[in-house]
């Protein structure tokens, strides 16, 4: 049987391709939203009063190695007296050895705008993963 030299580099290119998607690097196992509890990430929670002034995002990483970048960027999706998805602000942070549980959080002097938020957690510049919760 005699394969044609052009279906045949169709065929490696595919399986490049689809190689490539299937091998993407997701860094973060989990991730959640937690309430302040003395300047530490307390219970989970994905619902904020307004006086919660501080609010923290774990995450957990499955690739735990020195000099890991981890940003974390706070968006207010649809929030009142902001414009919907504006950047609150963004946090970044390099992992110590065998560092895998990483967590930043957010301070407002004054209470919380009621609306919806999320965090994006972005690992050595790359989205990762992104979690929301809402202000009531």
């Amino acid at each position: 049987m005699k394969l044609h030299s052009g279906w045949l580099a169709a065929g490696l290119l595919l399986f490049a391709v689809l190689a490539c998607n299937v091998s993407k690097n997701t860094y973060i196992d989990q991730i959640n939203m937690a309430k302040d509890e003395n300047g530490e990430p307390g219970e989970s929670a994905t619902s904020f009063a307004p006086d919660e002034h501080t609010v923290h995002c774990v995450i957990t990483l499955n690739k735990a190695k020195a000099g890991t970048k981890v940003k974390f960027t706070w968006i207010g999706v649809d929030v009142e007296g902001m414009t919907k998805n504006d950047e609150i602000k963004s946090i970044d942070y390099s992992t110590n050895s065998f560092e895998n549980k990483v967590h930043a959080h957010l301070t407002l002097p004054k209470d919380w705008p009621k609306g919806k938020y999320k965090v994006e957690v972005y690992i050595n510049n790359a989205l990762d993963k992104t979690i929301s919760y809402t202000v009531e």
